[in-house]
């Protein structure tokens, strides 16, 4: 039990740090936990950084909890710890952005820190979650959590729309979730992620309740991630929310989102007939959902002068490249193919991105000082002349998301697009072309930003101050000088993904992993037949 305890310590600090916030909510004088609490917090997810680094040159490709409770919850391996890790690493740089942020929003609240703390423990628990009713709760524990940070600004009428918008989204995509793993139950007669899979693989489940469950599920994440057309939250939301609330969400939330989603199809329908054997096969689905959220983001992206706008549809966008991840996962069963595919162009991409949206909604946190909600063009113009460094760090984040060599967005972007034409003989060249065609187009939106910040002169009738922050600036700077450190030293990053990819693949195959771990643990068997359950 004690070992079990050891390889949850990136879990258990940080629920500690958020009960230490919640407490100090409740018993600190008013004001007296101003700037301290905020860097304990990040203190806190620092260690919790450093326990996963721990673990992972201690952890083997998947390895067994001692206690029946953790083993059927959890899956402990390389893919689960490297995006707790990027979870971690947005949620510290983002706790840093909000130190003198908040205060000058007028929300300085102490059960910040702890929703943040919280928010972050609902997605790790995603992406490391075995079976269906933990990924649930962890899903709602991230996602209540962002709901009421969405709408952390008390006062402000547009926060508190904000909130709302993606609480009855929210709620709605929750509610085809559990819908997805009634079906799913109902096909299967088990929520363990592995027996599904076991049982779909072995012809026991029922095909058409099955696949309408994997369809749900499907649904019910591209609201998670904001895959179009399902993304219709997004632009409000992201406009809405305080902008250390938006940065934490853009990345929290989508690698959470595609941790899950990807561990789930490879686990639960890794099956041939699942994956692209039948007329609704999520490959099918997922290519879909790819071209129709490049398209529509970049497109609907051109027209926004907004920055915490036009980075909300460049979040759709994004969610089609990473949609593209999904689909350069071999059928082989030896997984050798899998080493040079899934973990370098999924995880390396989520960290690049992480790292470029934590700078860009960092300097839109310092041009909205004094309760300024507005990030237009007006915010950032002349940002060269007003702060060099944020104006650089600007800069570092567009050619990053735009994909420019020597930025990790460029090294993510030519990992992804490579595998899925090595992995597929050539079979996805068109949706590559697609991609690339869509990189194109965003480079009018992101390039238009850095002429504003360099080129456009500061608006003498409606003049904004930036906000004075040495935490918010150390926060942008380190999220900028490792985006250039993982596009020009990109080898260490690239290895430690596919390591992560490469562990995906060996736990998510019931026939290695579950038989191996199912003949060391008693197994919980289901009283009721799958089949009876099927045709009941």
């Amino acid at each position: 039990m004690v070992d079990d305890l050891l390889l949850i310590s990136p879990l258990l600090i940080v629920t500690v740090m958020g009960l230490v916030s919640l407490l100090v909510g409740v018993f600190a004088p008013a004001g007296s936990f101003k700037g301290w609490l905020a860097f304990l917090t990040s203190f806190g997810f620092l260690a919790a950084l450093g326990a996963c680094y721990m673990l992972w040159h201690e952890t083997s490709a998947g390895a067994a909890f001692s206690s029946q409770s953790f083993h059927y919850s959890l899956t402990l391996d390389h893919f689960g710890l490297a995006l707790c890790g990027v979870i971690l690493l947005g949620a510290l740089l983002a706790t840093l952005t909000a130190v003198h942020y908040l205060p000058a929003q007028k929300s300085d609240h102490a059960e910040y820190y702890a929703l943040i703390a919280f928010s972050a423990l609902g997605m790790m628990i995603m992406v490391m979650a075995a079976d269906l009713l933990t990924l649930f709760v962890a899903l709602e524990v991230m996602s209540i959590s962002i709901y009421i940070l969405a709408g952390f600004k008390r006062d402000s009428s547009f926060s508190t729309e904000s909130a709302m918008k993606y609480f009855i989204l929210g709620s709605f995509a929750s509610a085809i979730l559990l819908l997805g793993i009634s079906f799913t139950y109902g096909a299967t007669g088990t929520i363990s992620m592995r027996e599904i899979g076991l049982a779909v693989a072995g012809g026991d489940a029922h095909s058409e309740l099955a696949l309408f469950g994997m369809v749900m599920l499907i649904v019910a994440f591209g609201f998670k991630i904001a895959a179009a057309p399902f993304h219709m939250w997004t632009p409000d939301v992201y406009e809405g929310a305080p902008a250390s609330v938006t940065g934490f969400m853009a990345v929290g939330v989508k690698a959470a989102g595609f941790g899950a989603l990807a561990r789930l199809l490879l686990t639960c329908f890794g099956a041939p007939e699942y994956r692209d054997g039948s007329a609704v096969s999520w490959e099918t689905l997922i290519v879909i959902l790819a071209v129709i959220s490049m398209c529509a983001g970049n497109l609907m992206a051109l027209a926004q002068k907004n920055l915490k706008r036009m980075l909300a549809y460049s979040a759709i966008a994004h969610t089609g490249y990473l949609l593209m991840a999904l689909l350069v996962v071999p059928a082989s069963s030896d997984g050798e193919q899998a080493l040079n595919a899934l973990g370098g162009g999924l995880v390396f991409y989520l960290l690049a991105y992480t790292l470029a949206n934590v700078a860009a909604f960092g300097v839109a946190a310092a041009v909205g000082a004094r309760g300024v909600e507005d990030a237009g063009e007006e915010a950032y113009a002349g940002l060269a002349g007003r702060d060099p460094m944020l104006a650089f760090a600007l800069t570092i984040a567009m050619l990053s998301l735009l994909g420019i060599p020597l930025t990790a967005g460029f090294m993510g972007k030519l990992t992804l697009f490579g595998e899925l034409l090595s992995s597929g003989g050539g079979e996805y060249l068109w949706l590559v072309v697609v991609a690339v065609v869509n990189s194109v187009v965003s480079a009018y939106y992101y390039l238009r930003v850095v002429m504003v910040a360099y080129m456009q002169d500061e608006s003498a009738e409606k003049p904004i101050a930036l906000l004075k922050s040495a935490p918010l600036r150390v926060a942008v700077g380190v999220a900028a000088i490792l985006t250039l450190v993982f596009g020009i030293m990109p080898n260490k990053a690239i290895n430690a993904s596919t390591r992560a990819g490469y562990s995906l693949v060996h736990t998510s195959n019931p026939a290695t992993y579950g038989a191996r771990v199912s003949a060391a643990k008693p197994a919980i068997t289901s009283t009721v037949e799958p089949k009876d359950v099927a045709h009941r």
